[in-house]
């Protein structure tokens, strides 16, 4: 689907950090995080994008339980 308030996320374990495809502007703040969106990488996002990437344009908070993190990871997982 088209990108909305952020990136389209179909595929984005494996992808390059900041670099999506599809035109999204990421913010220069994860742009320079570089890498790509591993297990670790991702869980490190979904607990504080803040803290992840300081000066991120996301205005998440986080999810603080990792269970919740993980069934998300595990559902990016999915989308091929």
């Amino acid at each position: 689907g088209a990108n909305g308030t952020g990136p389209n996320l179909h595929g984005v374990v494996g992808e390059a950090i900041g670099k999506g495809v599809g035109g999204f502007a990421f913010s220069d703040a994860l742009k320079s995080v570089g890498g790509e969106w591993t297990f670790d990488k991702l869980n490190e996002w979904l607990k504080s994008p803040k803290a992840f990437a300081p000066g991120t344009k996301m205005t998440f908070a986080g999810l603080k339980k990792a269970e919740d993190r993980a069934n998300v990871i595990a559902y990016l997982a999915t989308l091929e």
